[in-house]
């Protein structure tokens, strides 16, 4: 017994060792499994295929209207087909086209309800299309408009608390204003929302002791006429964020000063020249700030001064950096010139200055009036002996032949504080010398 159950062992082993009978149970199992697949595979089976994107096409009038669809567009649908097991089980989203059905209404800027409908997209065909779900969409179409808008800030430094300084020099501290990386945004889309838009800001609110710049970044912000927060998942923003800069600067107590050209040498600016303000407040960087201590006005040209005309204004300029606190944009300057009067005296001897070498000239012009300011005690006694009038070629090319209006240039003789009023010129006659 033991003997015939060793037979019978090594015989199945013998047979899976076999490459003739293992050949033989392949293909009759293969046919065992393809006879169960092919029953069940005859089958109908429904089945769902989703994320099967939407194609809308607009008319060609609404395209060239500028209309396009801002809202529903982007809509991913389910649509349910019906067909063998193996066959519909091998449908996806690209086998199916789903698109808008009567879209010609489409004439104005709207939202509007879309009904769909699904055709098959490829070769695959051996199944049915039961539905379409949603079988209806809303989609919002308008034209497209872009606008700038200036942001504003909205930034609340009140509660910020300043360093002090132990400079004598220096006033303190200064929170300057703040500053944006960029003072404007661009709003794209839909031309009816964007009209819902009324402004844009960044917002904060700092507090604290802050002893460096402060540099944030804000989310810009739109806000319609009512003031309200204006939020469209169909707006876009240009920039959606700023860099925001608050400087943190030192301030000085600053004294502002006239300044003169072409001022007779008899004549002291200082007692006759008041200005106000006389002093302003400037904040600015560390290294400016130190080494300012005046700030000149734009100089007074002596001889564009009547002395009837007491009041001038300057503008104030800063150095690169520096901020006027003191909002002071202007400074006026009073002239004290009431012991100053003036009068006209006829000149009809002129000297010439800069002739080139090998020409002579000479001054065409028979007499030209000036009129002289100076102390009212001197003035009357000035006599055209008491002035020199320089005709000056240099303005005339090496090689100038001709006649010619130079200026004249004017002089006292013993006379320290008079001046000429305005600018005058003769006519010269150049020629080559024999």
């Amino acid at each position: 017994m033991e003997k015939e159950k060793k037979k019978k062992i090594i015989n199945v082993r013998a047979l899976f060792n076999n490459t003739k009978f293992l050949l033989l149970l392949s293909f009759l199992l293969s046919c065992i499994f393809w006879v169960a697949f092919a029953s069940s595979s005859g089958e109908e089976s429904t089945v769902s295929v989703t994320e099967v994107p939407v194609t809308i096409e607009l008319p060609e009038q609404a395209v060239a209207d500028g209309l396009k669809v801002y809202r529903g567009g982007e809509q991913k649908v389910t649509v349910q087909i019906k067909g063998n097991r193996l066959t519909a089980g091998s449908i996806s989203k690209n086998d199916i086209q789903v698109v808008a059905q009567n879209t010609s209404a489409i004439t104005v800027a709207d939202t509007y309800a879309i009904s769909l409908s699904a055709k098959k997209n490829s070769v695959k065909t051996d199944y049915e299309i039961l539905s379409v779900t949603p079988s209806v969409i809303n989609i919002t179409v308008d034209k497209e408009r872009q606008q700038e808008y200036a942001i504003d800030k909205n930034i609340d430094t009140s509660q910020v608390t300043l360093p002090k300084s132990d400079d004598s020099n220096l006033a303190g501290y200064y929170l300057a204003r703040p500053v944006l990386s960029t003072d404007t945004v661009t709003v794209t889309g839909p031309e009816q929302e964007v009209k819902k838009i009324n402004k844009a800001q960044v917002s904060d609110i700092i507090t604290g002791e802050q002893s460096s710049n402060i540099t944030k970044t804000l989310n810009v912000q739109l806000l319609d006429s009512d003031g309200e927060a204006f939020n469209s998942d169909m707006i876009t923003v240009t920039p959606k964020t700023v860099e925001v800069t608050i400087q943190i600067l030192p301030k000085k107590d600053v004294k502002i000063i006239p300044t003169f050209t072409n001022v007779p040498s008899g004549i002291d600016t200082t007692t006759i020249a008041t200005v106000k303000p006389s002093t302003i407040t400037v904040a600015g960087p560390q290294q400016v700030i130190e080494k300012l201590d005046t700030i000149s006005l734009d100089p007074i040209d002596f001889s564009t001064l009547d002395p009837t005309k007491t009041q001038i204004t300057s503008a104030i300029s800063l150095p690169n950096g520096c901020i006027d606190i003191s909002n002071q944009e202007q400074a006026k300057i009073s002239l004290d010139l009431s012991d100053y009067s003036t009068t006209v005296v006829s000149i009809d001897n002129f000297l010439l200055s800069s002739i080139s070498e090998g020409y002579t000239a000479s001054v065409t012009t028979s007499a030209i009036d000036i009129t002289i300011a100076g102390p009212t005690d001197t003035i009357s006694e000035i006599t055209s002996s008491d002035i020199i009038a320089t005709a000056d070629l240099s303005t005339l090319a090496g090689n100038f032949e001709g006649s010619q209006e130079v200026p004249v240039t004017i002089s006292f003789v013993n006379q320290t504080s008079c001046w000429c009023i305005n600018s005058y010129t003769v006519t010269v006659s150049v020629k080559k010398a024999e």
